[in-house]
């Protein structure tokens, strides 16, 4: 008899993360540097692509706790799992739906436009969501410690550092630079092609313990899905969770989409100059993220979160002054290595939620536990790009070129700095607020790690080839 966790040794915990590593690529790309494609190189005005993208984190909210409840049902299939086929099917949809979402036309007027855009982020938000929750639940069920799981994200944020600041990279690099529009296409298409290999390829290395999956309890019908719901909603703990990540989520959210607007028509760099602080922020969360796992197990994930955002968030107070490249350029490196301790922590915090409903329902049920958080979640990390769309278009951005008025520079670093920074603030002292502390948190380990307790045979978990 073996346990899992010797089939998911460090070699395996850097494959599987592939996963991330692809999705992320994706992501970055998509939801945060499509709105300068749009609006520079397709003729959208900014404020219809903020209609739309607000539109778009809405059904993404929505579909969330939908999918969610659809892949939890799913049964375990001797010889195919639970969540593999799911994070399979996504490849193919994904790639037809992001390389399309390339090809809108200047020449269509914007209501076309914007009905093409609408339609491609619900397609390819439907397949993303189907993989994210997939691999979240799939996560959640196969490491069941807070320090685990920091671990195992702190293997992905180290597995993604390429696919990050190659999804960071391009777009910076190719929308704040003179290049055709045909050149951007080409260079976006290979990153994308990139991304979904990842994916696929860690998707080959991804086994489930038949036996976990055999003593779940789930939700199997919509009334009882309901009724979990509101449950969820009428726990506190659970319910302070949820709005104190709503708010961190709305001021951090897609912060990118503010950052191609700041280098090209704040401080109007472009290439090198423009991704220096995302290489540097690269190695300096390289550096970083060891310490973080080390704090998490010796003051827990919520401390060591809020305490981390707050340096994110004085990062962003400084982004509203007059200042000059290299002091934005350190600034923003300081507002992405808070951003950090949120990309090591998040997954085990969500983690704990889903352990504390399991306590308090005896029901484990990951994805529509995470699909209940994206319905705030989600839509909040539309917020970003929805204020700052509202304030380039009344200060009269033009899309076409570098040199912008005071009017607009001053809505640029209102959009990248205050407005976010006061969100976040709010986030951070809800956070702090939620009573799962270091104590609580190793308490919640003990419990459920007992519940699962398990000495599984290799022959029971299951791969598909």
């Amino acid at each position: 008899m073996n346990d899992i966790k010797a089939y998911y040794n460090l070699k395996r915990k850097i494959l599987i993360n592939l996963i991330s590593g692809g999705t992320a690529l994706l992501t970055v790309i998509v939801t945060s540097s499509f709105m300068k494609f749009y609006t520079d190189m397709v003729g959208l005005s900014p404020a219809i692509y903020g209609v739309v993208f607000l539109i778009f984190s809405i059904w993404n909210g929505i579909n969330d706790p939908i999918i969610g409840y659809w892949a939890d049902k799913r049964p375990f299939l001797t010889g195919r799992g639970k969540y593999i086929p799911l994070i399979r099917w996504s490849v193919p949809i994904i790639g037809v739906s992001v390389i399309a979402l390339l090809f809108a036309s200047p020449g269509w007027n914007e209501i076309a436009t914007a009905a093409y855009l609408l339609i491609l982020l619900v397609i390819y938000e439907g397949a993303n969501t189907l993989l994210g929750v997939s691999f979240m639940a799939f996560t959640v069920n196969t490491f069941l410690s807070t320090t685990e799981r920091t671990q195992v994200q702190v293997i992905a944020s180290y597995v993604n550092m390429i696919p990050v600041f190659l999804g960071g990279m391009i777009p910076v690099w190719f929308l704040t630079g003179e290049y055709s529009r045909e050149t951007v296409i080409a260079i976006f298409s290979g990153a994308f092609l990139f991304g979904l290999l990842l994916i696929w390829i860690g998707s080959r290395f991804i086994r489930e313990d038949e036996n976990f999956y055999k003593k779940l309890e789930v939700t199997q019908g919509l009334k009882e899905f309901l009724s979990l719901a509101k449950e969820l909603f009428k726990d506190k703990t659970f319910a302070l969770f949820c709005i104190a990540f709503l708010f961190i989520q709305a001021g951090t959210g897609n912060y990118f989409s503010g950052y191609l607007y700041y280098m090209d028509n704040v401080l109007e760099v472009s290439g090198l100059q423009a991704t220096i602080p995302d290489v540097l922020t690269g190695v300096g969360q390289m550096l970083l993220f060891p310490f973080i796992i080390m704090m998490v197990k010796k003051f827990g994930a919520r401390d060591v979160l809020w305490k981390g955002l707050l340096i994110a968030f004085a990062g962003h107070l400084v982004l509203t002054l007059p200042i000059n490249y290299w002091i934005a350029a350190g600034t923003y490196i300081v507002i992405l290595l808070g951003y950090g301790f949120g990309s090591a922590i998040n997954p085990a915090m969500i983690g704990l939620a889903v352990d504390h409903i399991e306590l308090k329902t005896r029901k484990r049920q990951p994805g529509v536990v995470r699909g209940i958080i994206a319905i705030l979640m989600l839509p909040a990390s539309s917020m970003q790009p929805l204020i700052l769309s509202v304030l380039l278009s009344a200060a009269g951005y033009v899309g076409d070129t570098k040199h912008q008025t005071a009017e607009v520079v001053q809505a640029i670093r209102y959009g990248t700095g205050l407005i976010p920074a006061v969100i976040l603030l709010i986030g951070i002292i809800l956070l702090a607020m939620v009573p799962i502390n270091h104590k609580r948190e190793l308490e919640i380990q003990s419990a459920i790690e007992e519940k699962h307790g398990r000495q599984p045979d290799l022959e029971g978990i299951i791969s598909t080839p």
